[in-house]
């Protein structure tokens, strides 16, 4: 018969879309898709409309609803693999294919995920320098907390903090403005001492005593634990430092030393401040002629006898004598780089 598309009965197409063609029509049907790329078309375009309304035009005498379309589901599948003729080993070579071809892209997925983690080891272990030289310098970390570097210091930290804890590595002295992040503590290793914080402003400062180190930590807000590894079956000892709190430890010592009072001058080098805990005039006077190169005289001795409590952060030192004198009922009088304080002073 004639091969086209106009020349097949769409009765026939209807019975081999629903499962009852013979051998004889199924061959017919067959040579028929053959003949031409559109008759192919055409027929999907019959199977899309009945599944999609239940319905073929010309209408069919008797369609076992439920039967259709299992028998549809069933050819809908096996039309999922590609360049198949008739139904047996090409189709179940076509389904093994398709599998192979999801194992290799769930095993690309795999070495993905597996280079992913590569990376995220080699990053954490890889190592970042901070040295100052002969000068303060001051740099963000990784968590966004602040370091400022004294002279002749440096610090080692991981590019990104991967780990529980955010571990960094002290050599010299520092001052700390760590972000808070109560999941991740932050750790300094100072030798074989180690300095704990969640999130607080703190000073380290280690430097060689004998053979052994010693580490000073001076708390500007926050908490701190001080703590040093026993090389026995010890406890791990530490100490508590609260807000205005100071504590040393020598690496010759099983125990550390704590004091509530600190320099004055303690962090000027990171943030040019000053912190006077009821100094003396005297005291306060010879800290203002060392850093700001000025000269303080007074009409009374007894003026020297004053104490000071108060908290100075990058202030000029006239702003600093003008507190003073206003606290000591006093007479400031300024010259260029001459200062001088005229009162009653205070008793000893």
């Amino acid at each position: 018969m004639n091969q086209n598309r106009q020349d097949i009965d769409e009765h026939l197409l209807l019975q081999y879309l629903l499962g009852n063609a013979d051998e004889d029509l199924t061959l017919t049907v067959q040579s028929w898709l053959n003949a031409a790329g559109g008759n192919r078309k055409h027929l999907d375009q019959l199977e899309s409309l009945w599944l999609e309304t239940g319905k073929l035009t010309p209408v069919p005498v008797s369609v076992d609803v439920e039967a259709a379309w299992q028998r549809m589901s069933e050819r809908i599948s096996q039309d999922d693999i590609p360049d198949r003729k008739i139904a047996g080993k090409e189709k179940v070579i076509g389904l093994t294919s398709y599998r192979f071809l999801l194992s290799v892209a769930a095993f690309v997925v795999l070495l993905i995920g597996i280079y992913s983690i590569y990376r995220m080891v080699t990053n954490t272990a890889k190592p970042v320098e901070l040295a100052s030289e002969n000068r303060v310098i001051c740099d963000t970390l990784p968590d966004k907390s602040v370091v400022t570097l004294n002279k002749n210091s440096k610090l080692i930290y991981p590019e990104t903090f991967n780990t529980e804890n955010r571990d960094v590595e002290l050599t010299g002295e520092a001052f700390f403005e760590v972000k808070k992040d109560s999941a991740h503590p932050f750790v300094i290793s100072a030798g074989p001492f180690g300095i704990k914080v969640l999130g607080t402003a703190f000073s380290v400062k280690t430097t060689p005593e004998n053979s052994g180190i010693r580490v000073e930590v001076d708390v500007t807000e926050g908490r701190v634990m001080l703590y040093r590894l026993s090389l026995g079956p010890e406890d791990t000892s530490s100490l508590i430092l609260g807000t205005g709190e100071s504590g040393t430890w020598d690496s010759g010592k099983a125990e550390p030393d704590s004091s509530l009072s600190k320099p004055p001058d303690g962090l000027y080098w990171a943030n040019r401040s000053l912190n006077f805990r009821s100094n003396p005039l005297s005291e306060v006077f010879t800290l203002l002629e060392k850093y700001y190169s000025i000269k303080i005289t007074t009409s009374n001795p007894a003026i020297m006898n004053c104490r000071l409590t108060a908290s100075f952060e990058n202030e000029p030192a006239h702003r600093i004598l003008t507190v003073i004198a206003e606290s000591f009922s006093l007479e400031l009088q300024a010259d260029g780089n001459n200062f001088h304080l005229a009162g009653d002073g205070c008793s000893k």
